[in-house]
């Protein structure tokens, strides 16, 4: 399949995302797209970090606009960063980044699989794991599950609450929750538009894990994919971390690693 595909379905889930929580009323996480030719900048200003702050699709046709795109973040006072894929690498882009005072950082993977494919390959969730889809008004159990499976702050958790909650009534996306022996254990989130399905955001609380509840949730959300008519399903991981290798035992490929760039 053609591997920039891959791509643009990780820009349509996070345009996607970004859309709905700009339009609630006074857009108070505050919200802001930047597109410049195959480029989008995306930035959130009451989220920090790279999940919602990032440039995607950059390539050397759009050398042009990394003056424009830096202005755009330094404007917002947000530090930001670069993804680049293989596909869109160049000499030309690496040294124009290194000019603008730019170094690779890291590196985060990309995944790719034939839905039928894995649907056929599955196999069956142990008896004591039961998935569901999630109810309009459990948003807060999902808001706890989440901020406690990423170790993340207390004081967030309303703001997840209210930036997931604004998706449920969009067709695209699919929110699940996962109960190991009756007790809720993880939750995970789908996007399909058109034949491609995103393995969005997941998490197991840490008592619940190595129990096989985000395998669970991964086949979940492609049996969902498939029947929506997905062809294709996609995800991204840190590389070599367990959500990688859950996605390899899962029947996904990984299709490409991207290069990670920060201002230094």
């Amino acid at each position: 399949m053609d591997l920039f595909l891959i791509e643009q379905a990780e820009i349509q889930t996070l345009h996607s995302r970004l859309s709905a929580i700009q339009t609630i009323e006074g857009n108070p996480m505050g919200v802001h797209q930047l597109v410049k030719g195959r480029t989008y900048a995306f930035a959130v200003e009451h989220i920090p970090g790279p999940a919602f702050n990032t440039v995607r699709g950059l390539n050397e046709n759009d050398i042009s606009y990394l003056e424009e795109i830096e202005h755009f973040y330094r404007e917002l006072g947000i530090n930001f960063r670069i993804e680049i894929t293989p596909l869109n690498s160049s000499e030309l882009l690496f040294r124009a980044l290194t000019k603008q005072g730019f170094y690779q950082s890291g590196f985060h993977s990309s995944f790719i699989g034939r839905a039928m494919k894995i649907e056929a390959g599955k196999q069956s969730a142990p008896s004591e794991i039961e998935i569901r889809p999630l109810k309009k008004e459990e948003f807060d159990l999902f808001a706890s599950i989440y901020v406690n499976a990423f170790g993340l702050p207390s004081f967030i958790q309303d703001g997840i609450k209210q930036n997931n909650e604004v998706l449920f009534d969009v067709p695209e996306w699919e929110f699940y929750i996962a109960y190991f022996n009756g007790i809720p254990a993880g939750i995970a989130v789908l996007f399909v538009q058109d034949e491609m399905a995103t393995l969005a955001a997941a998490g197991t609380l840490p008592e619940f894990r190595h129990m096989g509840i985000q395998s669970a949730l991964i086949h979940k959300r492609i049996q969902v994919a498939v029947e929506k008519g997905a062809k294709y399903i996609t995800s991204e991981a840190a590389f070599g971390s367990a959500s990688y290798r859950n996605m390899e035992r899962s029947g996904l490929q990984l299709a490409y690693t991207k290069a990670l760039w920060n201002r230094l």
